[in-house]
């Protein structure tokens, strides 16, 4: 399926910016833009596609996630002084409400709820078939729906904005409480799974089997989060109706389990059988530095070789801990396909002459006994990493869809069917691990499953969060693992973690500063 077009999103997104009064110059990222745009089809196709540009402002989620947000949990750990770079803070939360990657994030999703809800407001004014507009409109819903779900996993309570306000300098909504924005996420996702066409133009773009499948991580993530053990039996049909009807299938079409492996973050597989949606990255050959559309999450966290080298070098922002050697099944796959050991071959076009050196990171906090991160080098391998990429970043790709299913089998009644166990197996089987027992399946089999399925896509913290009060041992015990990992025992890793102030992040002091009826967090302002 074709991408959508570098050169169109950019102007598109352009256009749809600077010709709805400017929105970079406003004042609040949640304020109005457009007065005088959707008069045609495609002025609305326009704004449509600008939308889908805004997974990708300000880096967003997608970036910041995999850097960020995976520095959290127990998988990977910053290599870099806590003053080097954005994300230098945030392996040990050290970080605070004037945390530029905080300000990002948060500012990007409103960016992008604002142009959704600009298509929604004003589509009825473009003189277009009624079945075009209605499609636009769910796109769009899709996109926010999505957005208001990860504001909620990130920060918990947020405003809630639906319409475009009259006068944006007087636009200061108040935060709604968690279960409010679950309650929008699911309103957003099934006007969306009713309305999208079963499948899409172009690769990249919202189809219903997608809402639907997002729909169960919601009610997934709800059911924890909230209490609503209901939600457990909606996420199980919901993933059941996707995996017996939809489109969707595990990358196997290769000889061995390796092979498989790689092809999920190759770009020939972009929107593929699994990727069931993508934030998608558009520059020319799919390699390093090749545009400036595209992602720079693999750039960030490959392991930084010397810069002399041919075969490798990334920013190194992430390293992996020590001990997920001995926690890791050598029998999985995926252990070697996400790991750099200590002098493995670095296999370049055939050349095997060259060695991943740990010692040799050109990094402040490489430990001697860390790991690099080798998931996203795959599709890179060919050139120097020295920029960004057009691999896409899939926000739900099918194997994390199956374990969904599978955990939401569990829940919602306490046993694990056929079908779950069929599910979770599914995945097991690709990374050339034998079945399980349905009598041998906890919960904690399952995140364990999907932390190595998962590993550094920034999925593991969340699962921390919406276990916190459901498996607190498990969580901690996880914690426990890692905090004297480093190589002089000082036991500065989760060291700052206090459950009071981290399992969100606080509101940016910018929009704190901007909106008044935006109040920090208790745990933040000292309140």
């Amino acid at each position: 399926m074709k991408k959508l077009k570098a050169a169109l999103l950019v102007v598109l997104s352009a256009m749809a910016i600077t010709a709805c009064t400017d929105m970079l110059d406003q004042v609040d990222p949640t304020g109005p833009t457009g007065e005088d745009f959707f008069a045609t089809e495609n002025d609305l196709n326009q704004a449509v596609i600008a939308a889908y540009g805004g997974l990708s402002f300000g880096s967003s989620f997608e970036y910041l996630g995999m850097v960020g947000f995976e520095q959290f949990s127990d998988n990977v750990y910053s290599g870099s002084t806590t003053t080097d770079g954005s994300h230098a803070t945030w392996t040990t939360f050290n970080y605070d409400p004037n945390s530029s990657n905080i300000e990002r994030v948060y500012s990007a999703y409103y960016q992008l709820i604002n142009m959704c809800n600009q298509v929604i407001s004003r589509a009825p004014d473009a003189d277009v078939a009624a079945e075009i507009r209605t499609q636009a409109i769910a796109e769009v819903t899709f996109l926010r729906g999505y957005a208001y779900f990860q504001l909620t996993k990130i920060f918990g309570e947020v405003p809630i904005v639906l319409e475009i306000p009259d006068d944006p300098s007087g636009f200061t909504p108040e935060p709604s409480p968690a279960s409010a924005v679950y309650d929008q996420a699911v309103a957003d996702l099934t006007f969306a799974e009713q309305n999208l066409l079963p499948t899409a133009a172009q690769g990249g773009r919202a189809t219903s089997w997608a809402a639907k499948a997002l729909l169960a991580n919601v009610y997934l993530f709800g059911a924890d989060e909230l209490g609503n053990t209901s939600w457990y039996g909606l996420a199980e049909s919901k993933a059941a109706e996707v995996i017996n009807g939809g489109p969707y299938g595990l990358f196997d079409e290769f000889d061995t389990p390796a092979e498989n492996l790689q092809s999920i973050y190759k770009t020939f597989n972009d929107n593929g059988k699994e990727h069931i949606f993508s934030v998608n990255h558009f520059n020319g050959g799919g390699n390093w530095s090749d545009g400036d559309v595209g992602s720079q999450f693999p750039m960030a966290m490959n392991p930084r070789q010397e810069r002399n080298s041919n075969n490798m070098w990334g920013f190194g922002w992430a390293y992996v801990y020590e001990g997920i050697a001995d926690q890791w099944d050598d029998a999985d796959a995926r252990k070697d396909y996400n790991i750099w050991f200590q002098d493995e071959p670095i296999i370049v076009n055939g050349d095997t002459t060259s060695f991943y050196n740990q010692l040799n990171q050109n990094r402040c906090c490489a430990r001697p006994n860390g790991m690099g991160f080798q998931k996203f080098w795959y599709q890179e391998s060919s050139k120097n990493v020295n920029g960004i990429s057009t691999v896409d970043y899939p926000v739900l790709r099918y194997a994390e869809l199956l374990l969904i299913h599978a955990e939401a089998d569990l829940l919602a009644d306490g046993t694990l069917s056929d079908a779950g166990l069929t599910s979770l197996n599914a995945v097991r089987a690709r990374a050339g691990l034998p079945g399980l027992e349905a009598g041998d399946v906890k919960v904690e089999t399952i995140l364990e499953e999907r932390r190595w399925e998962l590993f550094g896509e920034a999925k593991r913290w969340f699962d921390f969060v919406r276990k916190r009060d459901i498996l607190p041992n498990y969580i901690f015990e996880a914690f426990g693992d890692i905090v004297d990992k480093d190589s002089d025992g000082d036991d500065n890793d989760f060291g700052g973690f206090n459950p009071e102030r981290h399992w969100k992040l606080p509101y940016p002091q910018q929009a704190i500063d901007r909106n008044p009826n935006l109040t920090q967090k208790p745990a933040w302002s000292g309140g």
